[in-house]
């Protein structure tokens, strides 16, 4: 019998792979090993711990609207509020809408916001 040089294909049931990968986080959390994550889940990651423990600046709320009306198109509200990576993206694409379309999104976050007694927002 000659061999044909082609590997016999294995399936995996959808059931068995889930089973053995449940079996596999199960064994991590016990040895204490965490799993590397790697590509587009671990940039969600950063992204929402980013968001999580990034420290908010207390602007008063009136300067902040008014910033955020006249030079929101080019990131001015987003530079007040130290969030400098923003405020380049918004100024890089301004002359595409994006910017505005943002800002305006921005303004609808902004507006129903409760000042504290000095007329400060937390941001």
């Amino acid at each position: 019998m000659a061999l044909s040089g082609k590997k016999k294909e294995e399936s995996v049931s959808m059931k068995e792979y889930l089973d053995a990968s449940m079996e596999l986080e199960k064994l991590r959390k016990e040895n204490g090993i965490e799993a590397e994550e790697k590509g587009i889940s671990k940039w969600i990651t950063r992204f929402f711990n980013y968001k999580e423990n990034r420290q908010k600046v207390a602007l008063n709320k009136k300067k902040y609207l008014w910033v955020m009306l006249l030079l929101g198109w080019c990131g001015g509200h987003r530079f007040m509020a130290k969030q400098y990576v923003l405020g380049a993206a918004y100024l890089l694409l301004c002359w595409t809408g994006f910017s505005v379309a943002m800002t305006l999104i921005d303004l609808l976050i902004a507006i129903p916001l409760e000042a504290d007694e000095n007329g400060m927002v937390l941001v």
